[in-house]
């Protein structure tokens, strides 16, 4: 497998799925095109496959994909803290990479959806970033997949194995707050469902902390798994890596297919270093209650 084929999708499916056909697909881009044109605080214009990506996660709502292509170019200024230094092609993810894997399966599921693969590494915890691996996944991987993936929602496997307490503690309210903020308003966070695989029993409380952040229909969609075999009762065997028993690469070849993804992207994230949003040419300032689940009291997640 070379790194072109890191993310087979199938566009002409999900775009049928959605109710849409290409013909539908085109003139709903060019409304967001002829939007963005008046956005004049907004950096670029996004490439096609850029907005049908949002759009599709936004399940084609036109006024909710402005929304969250605004706050994609926005959230940078925003949390500042979560998005620097983690430039893919740079030594300063190492620690992000030293902290743990994330990796997408290349196939869709029988749905049509993407499972994103994480593992943490064992790793002292002087040693370990959470945050910048968490970064990571908000900002890297959705950048690659944003421009080359459509998916109908998401299947995170998030193994616990080589969890450490005092790295566990690590893992903030605040950071919690701050990657669900992302996920809603920058990629709609379409979850299908989380599985939690070899969690240690210290781990409990930060996933009983995760589900009361998330609306009730979201929080019933979290799972915890002691084995794999109770795993696959929700995911097809062959849909997982070989470390797994599954049909797939291993979690090391395909992370390394990844990294080599992200040096392809080297001039793509290059650009995003430098690029900002000019507040001050905003048509519409942003209202303090958009941001409510970073400076304010936390909005519970909703789900479709």
């Amino acid at each position: 497998m070379s790194s072109t084929n890191l993310l087979i999708t199938d566009r002409n499916e999900i775009r049928k799925n959605c109710g849409k056909s290409e013909e539908d697909v085109l003139k709903d881009i060019e409304i967001i095109k002829e939007w963005l044109k008046t956005q004049n605080h907004l950096p670029e214009i996004p490439t096609n496959n850029m907005i049908e990506f949002f759009l599709t996660n936004n399940k084609f709502s036109i006024e909710k994909t402005k929304k969250n292509l605004d706050m994609y170019y926005t959230v940078h200024s925003l949390i500042p803290e979560m998005y620097k230094n983690v430039h893919p092609c740079k030594a300063d993810l190492d620690a992000g990479y030293k902290t743990g894997t994330a990796l997408c399966i290349p196939v869709l599921t029988p749905s049509k959806h993407r499972i994103t693969i994480f593992r943490y590494e064992n790793v002292d915890s002087d040693k370990a970033d959470i945050k910048r691996i968490f970064a990571h996944v908000l900002r890297n991987v959705y950048e690659v997949r944003m421009h080359e993936d459509l998916a109908m929602g998401e299947i995170y496997v998030i193994d616990c194995e080589n969890l450490k307490l005092d790295i566990v503690l690590k893992i903030t309210p605040v950071l919690l707050k701050q990657c669900a903020f992302v996920f809603e308003n920058v990629h709609s966070f379409r979850l299908h469902a989380i599985h939690y695989i070899n969690p240690p029993g210290y781990f409990h409380n930060t996933i009983t902390l995760l589900k009361s952040m998330l609306s009730k229909k979201l929080s019933e969609r979290v799972y915890s798994h002691k084995t794999i075999d109770d795993l696959t009762k929700y995911i097809p065997l062959d849909l997982l890596p070989s470390d797994y028993g599954g049909k797939q690469k291993s979690c090391k070849e395909l992370a390394e297919l990844w990294k080599q993804k992200m040096f392809e992207y080297k001039d793509r994230f290059d650009q995003l270093e430098s690029m900002k949003i000019n507040e001050e040419l905003r048509p519409e300032k942003l209202q303090n209650d958009e941001l409510l689940g970073y400076h304010g009291n936390f909005k519970k997640l909703e789900t479709d």
